[in-house]
Protein backbone atom coordinates (compact mmCIF):
# COMPACT_ATOMS: atom_id res chain seq x y z
CA UNK A 1 0.00 0.00 0.00
CA UNK A 2 2.76 2.47 0.89
CA UNK A 3 4.69 1.67 -2.28
CA UNK A 4 1.59 2.62 -4.30
CA UNK A 5 1.36 5.95 -2.46
CA UNK A 6 5.06 6.55 -3.05
CA UNK A 7 4.68 5.82 -6.77
CA UNK A 8 1.76 8.24 -7.10
CA UNK A 9 3.60 10.93 -5.15
CA UNK A 10 6.67 10.51 -7.32
CA UNK A 11 4.60 10.71 -10.53
CA UNK A 12 2.86 13.87 -9.30
CA UNK A 13 6.22 15.40 -8.43
CA UNK A 14 7.59 14.66 -11.92
CA UNK A 15 4.49 16.05 -13.64
CA UNK A 16 4.51 19.20 -11.53
CA UNK A 17 8.14 19.89 -12.47
CA UNK A 18 7.17 19.89 -16.17
CA UNK A 19 4.17 22.19 -15.76
CA UNK A 20 6.15 25.49 -15.85
CA UNK A 21 7.70 24.44 -19.16
CA UNK A 22 4.32 23.58 -20.62
CA UNK A 23 2.65 26.73 -19.36
CA UNK A 24 5.42 28.96 -20.77
CA UNK A 25 5.07 27.42 -24.19
CA UNK A 26 1.27 27.61 -24.22
CA UNK A 27 1.04 31.20 -22.92
CA UNK A 28 2.21 32.70 -26.23
CA UNK A 29 -0.52 33.67 -28.69
CA UNK A 30 0.10 34.26 -32.40
CA UNK A 31 -2.75 35.74 -34.45
CA UNK A 32 -2.45 36.31 -38.20
CA UNK A 33 -5.47 37.76 -39.98
CA UNK A 34 -6.79 36.99 -42.51
CA UNK A 35 -6.03 33.29 -42.20
CA UNK A 36 -7.37 32.40 -45.66
CA UNK A 37 -6.34 33.76 -49.05
CA UNK A 38 -8.63 33.45 -52.08
CA UNK A 39 -7.17 32.93 -55.55
CA UNK A 40 -8.95 32.61 -58.87
CA UNK A 41 -7.61 29.22 -59.95
CA UNK A 42 -5.36 26.51 -58.47
CA UNK A 43 -1.65 27.31 -58.80
CA UNK A 44 -2.09 31.09 -58.70
CA UNK A 45 0.04 32.97 -56.19
CA UNK A 46 -1.56 35.06 -53.48
CA UNK A 47 -0.25 38.43 -52.37
CA UNK A 48 -1.90 40.03 -49.38
CA UNK A 49 -1.26 42.27 -46.41
CA UNK A 50 -1.79 40.53 -43.09
CA UNK A 51 -2.12 41.80 -39.56
CA UNK A 52 0.30 39.98 -37.24
CA UNK A 53 -0.07 40.05 -33.47
CA UNK A 54 1.62 38.12 -30.74
CA UNK A 55 1.41 38.30 -26.99
CA UNK A 56 3.46 36.58 -24.31
CA UNK A 57 3.40 36.72 -20.53
CA UNK A 58 7.18 37.20 -20.41
CA UNK A 59 9.50 39.29 -22.57
CA UNK A 60 11.07 37.21 -25.32
CA UNK A 61 13.35 37.57 -28.30
CA UNK A 62 11.65 35.82 -31.20
CA UNK A 63 11.48 35.63 -34.97
CA UNK A 64 8.44 35.13 -37.15
CA UNK A 65 9.13 32.59 -39.90
CA UNK A 66 7.19 31.76 -43.05
CA UNK A 67 8.23 28.12 -43.43
CA UNK A 68 12.04 28.60 -43.21
CA UNK A 69 12.20 32.26 -44.25
CA UNK A 70 12.63 34.81 -41.45
CA UNK A 71 10.14 37.65 -41.84
CA UNK A 72 10.32 39.62 -38.62
CA UNK A 73 12.58 39.76 -35.53
CA UNK A 74 11.95 41.49 -32.22
CA UNK A 75 14.01 41.45 -29.05
CA UNK A 76 12.75 41.80 -25.45
CA UNK A 77 9.06 42.31 -26.23
CA UNK A 78 5.75 41.02 -24.92
CA UNK A 79 3.28 42.45 -27.45
CA UNK A 80 3.61 43.03 -31.18
CA UNK A 81 1.05 44.44 -33.61
CA UNK A 82 2.24 44.97 -37.15
CA UNK A 83 1.17 44.65 -40.77
CA UNK A 84 3.24 42.95 -43.42
CA UNK A 85 2.92 41.94 -47.04
CA UNK A 86 3.25 38.23 -47.76
CA UNK A 87 3.19 36.08 -50.87
CA UNK A 88 1.89 32.51 -50.90
CA UNK A 89 1.72 29.84 -53.56
CA UNK A 90 0.51 27.07 -51.27
CA UNK A 91 -0.67 26.66 -47.68
CA UNK A 92 2.02 28.04 -45.36
CA UNK A 93 2.93 27.55 -41.74
CA UNK A 94 3.97 30.66 -39.81
CA UNK A 95 6.08 30.01 -36.73
CA UNK A 96 7.11 32.26 -33.87
CA UNK A 97 10.35 30.89 -32.44
CA UNK A 98 13.88 31.51 -31.25
CA UNK A 99 16.94 29.24 -31.34
CA UNK A 100 15.79 27.09 -28.43
CA UNK A 101 12.00 27.03 -28.55
CA UNK A 102 8.92 27.26 -30.76
CA UNK A 103 6.42 29.60 -29.10
CA UNK A 104 3.41 29.45 -31.46
CA UNK A 105 2.37 28.46 -34.97
CA UNK A 106 -0.46 29.34 -37.32
CA UNK A 107 -1.30 28.09 -40.79
CA UNK A 108 -2.53 30.30 -43.63
CA UNK A 109 -4.62 28.45 -46.20
CA UNK A 110 -5.20 29.16 -49.87
CA UNK A 111 -8.71 28.60 -51.23
CA UNK A 112 -9.60 28.71 -54.90
CA UNK A 113 -12.74 30.23 -56.34
CA UNK A 114 -12.93 27.47 -58.96
CA UNK A 115 -13.00 23.84 -57.81
CA UNK A 116 -10.05 21.64 -58.75
CA UNK A 117 -12.28 18.89 -60.15
CA UNK A 118 -15.71 19.10 -61.61
CA UNK A 119 -18.27 16.76 -60.16
CA UNK A 120 -19.58 14.09 -62.51
CA UNK A 121 -23.28 14.43 -63.30
CA UNK A 122 -25.36 11.77 -61.68
CA UNK A 123 -27.75 11.44 -64.61
CA UNK A 124 -27.34 11.77 -68.33
CA UNK A 125 -28.31 14.92 -70.26
CA UNK A 126 -30.80 12.97 -72.34
CA UNK A 127 -33.70 10.73 -71.41
CA UNK A 128 -36.37 8.69 -73.19
CA UNK A 129 -39.03 9.85 -70.74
Amino acid sequence: MTSSVCKHTFILFILSSFSPLLSAASSTKLIIKPSVCMVKSPGDSCQMTVSVQWHTDETIAACLFQNDIRLHYRENVQNIKTKMAISLEQDMMFTLKNDQQIFATQQIKINTALPTKYRRRLRADWSFF
